[in-house]
Formats: structure tokens, C-alpha cells, sequence
């Protein structure tokens, strides 16, 4: 009797082996909760390490090779899924310095898409196509004074104004079914039909300009 009492408590201290697998997970899993922000930490400084390497190579070069191997190393970040104005500023210069033009307009043209038109990627383009005509350039294309909303408007803000000529659009058509058993030469009705037209054009021409750019960020 006092065998199989004994039998039966230790019995009860074993865990089931679905048990002992639960404990093992959550085991790994709390510890890879605990790592995931020291390797969020380590990236962050890998990317700053970066930054600051490449930046100090591009302020030391003096020949077109050294100012490849700063582009290469700013290359290095954006290959690491790093998107903003700033890298691309200085990437798209020291690709200028490095004589690659075609690089060096493909990046200016990525930075104002998260900035818009300023004068350092205005100046940037021109220097890129000085350097590719071999002759000084004043004017940029006339495309870019044509569709001035498209280049000086960063991406984030023409998604912002389509949004709001969405809402205008919407909210007249709503102000206009609201009234429409009613005399229709009011100042309700006018309102919601302007409302309806810029806010429709609005819509439009931002909706379209914004999805150009994320088409070609994307592609």
C-alpha cells in the first residue's frame, strides 16, 4: 500500500510531456522576446556606424575612387532598408563628385520624393546634368515647371491634399442629396458643387501624382 501511495505522488510531481513542451516554448519565446530589441539596437548602431563612416569618407576623398567607396558605403544603408531626403542628398552628391550621373539624378529624384523640390536637390540635378552634358546648367526641364505640384510637393503631402480633395468631393455630393427636394439656386447649393469641383480636381490630379511616385519609389 505504502508502495503505490508513494507510486502515486511521485506521479504527481512528473509534468506530462505537453506540459513539459508548453514550458520549453514559452521558455524560447520570452527569450526571444528579450533579444528582439537588442538586435532592433544592434541594427540602429550598425546603421549609425554607417552613417558616420560614410560621411567621414566623403569629407576625406579627393579623387572620384574615393568618393565611390563613401557612395558605396551610403548604399550600404539604403540597402538596408533605410528610405529618407538626407541620405539621398548626400549619396546623390557623392555620386556627382564620383562622375556618375545617371546614379547621381536617379537619387536626387528619390529624395524629393520624401522632401519635395528644395533648392539642395534642385542643385543637385543641375550639377548632375552639368556633369553629364559637360556644360553649366541653369534651367531644369520644363516638365518640372508644367507639373510644379508633382516635384515640389513631397509624396506624403500630395497624399494628404488628394484625402482632403476626397473629402471635399464627398461632401458636397452629401450637402447636395441632402438638398435636393429644395429650390437648388441657394447659396447650399452652389457650395456643394464647388465643393464637388475642387475637391473633385483635387482628388484627381493628386490622387494620380501620388500613385506615379509610389509606383516608381516601388519599381
Amino acid at each position: 500500500m505504502r508502495g503505490e501511495k508513494r507510486k502515486k505522488y511521485v506521479a504527481c510531481l512528473r509534468l506530462p510531456s505537453t506540459a513539459l513542451d508548453c514550458c520549453r516554448n514559452f521558455r524560447l519565446s520570452l527569450l526571444s522576446l528579450l533579444l528582439i530589441p537588442l538586435v532592433a539596437q544592434a541594427d540602429t548602431a550598425m546603421r549609425q556606424f554607417l552613417w558616420e563612416q560614410a560621411n567621414t569618407q566623403a569629407a576625406a576623398a579627393a579623387t572620384p575612387e574615393d568618393y565611390a567607396k563613401a557612395a558605396a558605403t551610403y548604399e550600404r544603408i539604403v540597402a538596408d532598408g533605410v528610405v529618407n531626403a538626407d541620405l539621398f542628398l548626400n549619396l546623390g552628391s557623392v555620386h556627382v563628385l564620383a562622375g556618375d550621373t545617371a546614379k547621381a539624378t536617379a537619387v536626387f529624384e528619390r529624395a524629393e520624393r520624401y522632401r519635395g523640390s528644395i533648392p539642395e536637390t534642385r542643385q543637385g540635378l543641375l550639377a548632375a546634368m552639368a556633369r553629364q552634358t559637360g556644360r553649366a546648367q541653369t534651367d531644369l526641364p520644363w516638365f518640372r515647371t508644367t507639373f510644379f505640384w508633382h516635384f515640389s510637393l513631397p509624396c506624403h503631402a500630395r497624399v494628404l491634399v488628394a484625402l482632403t480633395g476626397w473629402a471635399l468631393f464627398w461632401g458636397g455630393v452629401f450637402v447636395r442629396l441632402l438638398r435636393r427636394n429644395r429650390k437648388r439656386h441657394g447659396a447650399t447649393h452652389s457650395l456643394s458643387e464647388t465643393g464637388m469641383l475642387i475637391g473633385g480636381l483635387m482628388a484627381l490630379v493628386f490622387t494620380i501624382s501620388a500613385f506615379v511616385t509610389i509606383c516608381q519609389e516601388l519599381w
